[in-house]
Parts: structure tokens; C-alpha cells; sequence
């Protein structure tokens, strides 16, 4: 079953989809149609937590009515790695899953039986599937007025990645364009986990954002990474849209604050762009696996800590991003 569910997978999957359709007429209803705000997480350097911080950040979410409002939450794996599909899901239901194409591939593609790394398949239908009938709950609390839906993802995303060249990505960039406009009006918050290079995945990503949080580990190099990321992001703006960047120093000293983390405050660019709170390193923070050895169910050392330390980013990021 999926962590957090009592039901069955097939049944669980049957019960979240009528929810998920009430939950969206209700929403409509109560809330005016008020849209969700989307975030990615992603940096061009590797290595920097990015995938753990996803995890956490849409597990405290919407585990937490932070400023006593429960929330719904929708985190997307947009990496071919799948890292943060295993952090949430056990193998079993991941590959059964896979199997049914319930992953972000099925949002570029309706078709992936003849994907071939050396030819880009442009799907000839521009709209994809609806985002309940591919998301799976990880859990819900609240008597479900908050929940957790997760779209996995697959390797086969390299596929794309590696195949796309000069070719038309046209189709995709309105697919998944149509999938988040959709996810925005369902979900409080959509988290995108990005994976670290400019690819068709960035660019849709970053296109379709309100916010990007920028991981950033406080060490060599760190400050000309942040530059290069910014530009990167610039140049992915359409319009008159924009995507608004937030620094979250990670794995920072529980004791002193770095040489690194205090030049890049003190530089004029990026100052203001610096959340206030740090992810301190902590092992109740390492990456979690199969839905289990997350923060808030840690006894490792300093959970406790650990867990109070990612609260305040859960609340500052809400306060930065103006999130509902």
C-alpha cells in the first residue's frame, strides 16, 4: 500500500481519484478558483541535496498546517534518476506504476513503446493526460483536508533528454504547460524536482514556475554556481513572465556559519535572494528511501532538532513565495 494509506493500492488508487475530483469541485467553490503556486527546486551543480530537500519540503508541507492551514501538495519527479520516486514510494508500487505509465513521461508522451535515444518521438496530440489519472497519494492528514500526491518518474525520460537535438519540442512545452495549469488549480503547491543541467525538463520546468529554490552548499565555487544558475534562469523567462529565485543554504554547520555562506550574503546580487534560515546538516535529514526515514519519524540523533530546523524552512519558504 502507499505510505500513509490503510487502503490497498488498486483500491487506494480508485478512492484518491474520486477525491481528488471532489477535492477540485470544492476547491473551485470555496476558494474562487484560486490557483496554486509552483516551485522548483533545482541547481546546475550536483551534489548539493536536491532531491532530500524536494522530499522534505512536500512532506512537511502538507503533514503540517503551517499557520493552521491544512494543504494540498503535488510534487513532481522531473528527473530521469528518480531518486525522489524512490525516496517516496516502495519498489514494488514504483515499478507497478511504471508499468502503467503513471509517471511524467505520460505527460510529454502519449505513446513511449518506440523510444529510441537517437530520434526524438514528438507526440502528435498536444494535450496530456488529466493530472488525476496519473498522481498516486502518498498520504493524507487532516481527514484529507491536507495530502500528498506524487507523479514519479522514469529513466526512460532520458530518452527524451538525449533524443530532442534541434527537433520540435513545441508539443511537449504545451503538454506540460496544460498539465501544470491544471495541477495549479487542484493543488495549493507543486513542487518540481529538476535535474541538474539544461535540458527540454529545465526549461518547461522553469517556464512554468513561480518560484525556484536554489540549493546551494556554502563552499568553493559556490558563489560563481549561484551566478551561472541565475543567468540560466533569466535566459528561460517568456514575456513578461518571471520566476522569482531563493537561495536555501544546505548542510551548514549546526555551530558557525562558513566563510562561503557569509560572501555570498554580503554580495549585492544576491543578497536579498538569501532565505534567512539554513538546512543544517543533520543525519535525521539524510535521503530518505521507500516512504520511510524521513525527519519527522527519525530517531536519529538530533531529530528532534533536525526537525524544528526544516519547520522554519517549511514556514519561511510559505512567507517568501506567498503561498495560500
Amino acid at each position: 500500500m502507499v505510505t500513509g494509506c490503510n487502503r490497498p493500492f488498486a483500491v487506494c488508487e480508485s478512492w484518491c481519484n474520486l477525491n481528488r475530483r471532489a477535492g477540485l469541485a470544492q476547491r473551485n467553490i470555496f476558494d474562487g478558483g484560486n490557483m496554486g503556486s509552483v516551485i522548483t527546486i533545482m541547481n546546475m551543480k550536483g551534489g548539493v541535496g536536491k532531491t532530500t530537500i524536494a522530499a522534505h519540503l512536500a512532506g512537511i508541507l502538507a503533514r503540517y498546517a503551517m499557520g493552521g492551514k491544512p494543504r494540498k501538495v503535488l510534487v513532481i519527479d522531473y528527473d530521469p534518476q528518480f531518486n525522489l520516486s524512490q525516496a517516496f514510494l516502495p519498489a514494488k508500487i514504483y515499478f507497478a506504476l511504471e508499468k502503467a505509465r503513471k509517471t511524467t513521461l505520460s505527460i510529454l508522451l502519449d505513446d513511449d513503446v518506440n523510444l529510441n535515444p537517437y530520434q526524438l518521438q514528438v507526440s502528435g496530440n498536444h494535450t496530456p493526460p488529466s493530472v488525476g489519472s496519473i498522481v498516486t497519494r502518498v498520504f493524507g492528514t487532516h481527514g484529507n483536508k491536507s495530502f500528498l500526491d506524487i507523479l514519479p518518474s522514469t529513466l526512460d525520460l532520458m530518452y527524451v533528454a538525449l533524443g530532442q537535438g534541434a527537433a520540435q519540442t513545441a508539443p511537449f512545452e504545451e503538454r506540460f504547460e496544460k498539465f501544470i495549469d491544471e495541477a495549479k488549480s487542484i493543488y495549493d503547491v507543486v513542487l518540481i524536482d529538476c535535474h541538474p543541467a539544461g535540458s527540454l525538463f529545465t526549461k518547461t520546468s522553469l517556464r512554468n514556475s513561480d518560484h525556484v529554490v536554489i540549493p546551494v552548499v556554502p563552499q568553493q565555487y559556490a558563489l560563481r554556481g549561484i551566478g551561472l544558475m541565475l543567468n540560466f534562469i533569466k535566459s528561460k523567462k517568456t514575456g513578461a513572465s518571471s520566476t522569482t529565485p531563493h537561495i536555501l543554504f544546505n548542510l551548514t554547520s549546526r555551530v558557525k556559519i562558513s566563510a562561503q555562506e557569509t560572501a555570498i550574503r554580503a554580495n549585492a546580487e544576491f543578497s536579498d535572494l538569501c532565505m534567512v534560515n539554513t538546512l543544517k546538516k543533520y543525519k535525521g535529514l539524510s535521503e530518505p528511501e521507500g516512504g520511510k526515514g524521513f525527519v519527522w519519524s527519525s530517531k536519529k540523533p538530533y531529530s528532534t532538532e533536525a526537525f524544528t530546523n526544516l519547520l522554519k524552512i517549511g514556514r519561511e519558504l510559505l512567507e517568501r513565495t506567498g503561498v495560500k
